[in-house]
């Protein structure tokens, strides 16, 4: 009865440390309820998909991947310890932080997500998309007079290249931004970091994928024809991009289904169309400024990577390449407006624990 009670307390510990971020998520919920309820659009109409989606990749393959990864250090790098590794591996604190991280991920999570798509998904409704010639035409000023995609095509248009790029912008991109926030909230490891990391992902989200967006919507260059009319000046990348059609990962293949949403009125997983800015991009740059806060050489290799998916984008069709450096203007000022702007917040810090870890282990 004893070990029960000290795994309840930690689990109990553990998710009160997350209460600002239920807080957090929560105000965001009811405002976003709120407006949909205006327009009579209907939130929450998917949940099932997202849970679904969610428990597979963190509940099954997360954990998976987190106890495959602790036996392979505890038997082949702790060989004369093996009995004290496994005895870590299910301490209270541990298992309790992992726990609490899970239940903050399939509820806040699934819900954000299934609000952030609807939200997103009406944007255009009565309006349109306003932005996208003015966007065009200052991507194309700022590259020496020619729209980016050309000269990535001009020295990168290869079948090989666009199926790299596009497994990478689909998978590789998911599994280092949305595995290292499962990371974050599941191991005490990163207890110094949790709350502020977790903060400024969500805030990222809002402001960059809703209120930004919302106030320059723009559709992006795969849909430049359909919403401006000129099917001429993007018509090169769309052939190109149209020879992946049917591959798994296929940018084109996506792009038609949520064009098809779109036209449609329906919601569905990923639903919404908004260029302007990429969260593509707000989410790798989010992880490269935690990343440089513990090592430098891991943050110069992630702000590499941010620069690749910045190319990614614009390869893909996906984004203006202003698109993107919007992003990164917007979350670095997030990230430090959220580290020095509030003090308690700017506390916590990989090197620093936070008061509830000292607590913990008191």
């Amino acid at each position: 009865m004893s070990h029960l009670r000290n795994y309840a307390g930690a689990f109990v510990q553990a998710m009160r440390a997350d209460i600002p971020i239920y807080i957090v998520v929560g105000l965001y919920l009811a405002t976003c309820f709120w407006l949909l309820g205006r327009n009579d659009i209907r939130p929450f109409a998917l949940l099932d998909h997202y849970f679904f989606a969610w428990a597979i990749n963190f509940g099954v393959i997360g954990t998976y991947v987190v106890n495959a990864l602790g036996l392979f250090h505890v038997v082949h790098r702790l060989p004369r310890r093996r009995r004290l590794g496994f005895r870590r591996m299910i301490a209270p604190r541990r298992v309790a932080r992992y726990l609490a991280g899970l239940v903050l991920l399939l509820l806040t999570l699934v819900l954000f997500s299934d609000m952030f798509a609807a939200i997103k998904s009406s944007f255009p409704l009565g309006r349109g998309f306003l932005h996208d010639v003015v966007q065009a035409d200052i991507d194309k000023a700022l590259h020496f007079g020619t729209d980016p995609y050309r000269l990535l095509y001009g020295i990168a248009m290869h079948p090989w290249v666009l199926r790299v790029v596009e497994v990478n912008y689909n998978v590789g991109w998911f599994l280092i931004c949305y595995f290292t926030l499962f990371w974050v909230v599941t191991s005490p490891r990163a207890e110094g970091i949790r709350l502020r990391f977790t903060l400024t992902w969500f805030s990222s989200w809002v402001i960059v994928g809703n209120l930004v967006a919302g106030a320059f919507l723009s559709a992006g260059p795969v849909y430049y024809g359909k919403v401006t009319g000129d099917t001429l000046r993007f018509a090169d990348q769309l052939a190109f991009l149209a020879t992946s059609a049917g591959e798994v990962g296929s940018a084109h293949t996506f792009q038609a289904y949520l064009w098809s949403l779109h036209e449609l009125g329906l919601s569905g997983l990923g639903s919404g169309i908004s260029a302007f800015p990429s969260m593509h991009v707000a989410l790798v740059t989010l992880i490269a400024l935690f990343a440089a806060e513990r090592s430098r050489r891991l943050g110069i290799i992630l702000w590499l990577y941010v620069g690749f998916v910045v190319l990614s984008s614009v390869y893909l069709g996906w984004h203006y390449a202003i698109d993107g450096y919007a992003s990164i203007l917007l979350v670095t000022a997030i990230y430090w407006a959220l580290r020095k702007g509030l003090p308690w917040l700017a506390t916590l810090s990989w090197r620093r624990p936070s008061p509830a870890l000292v607590t913990e282990n008191t």
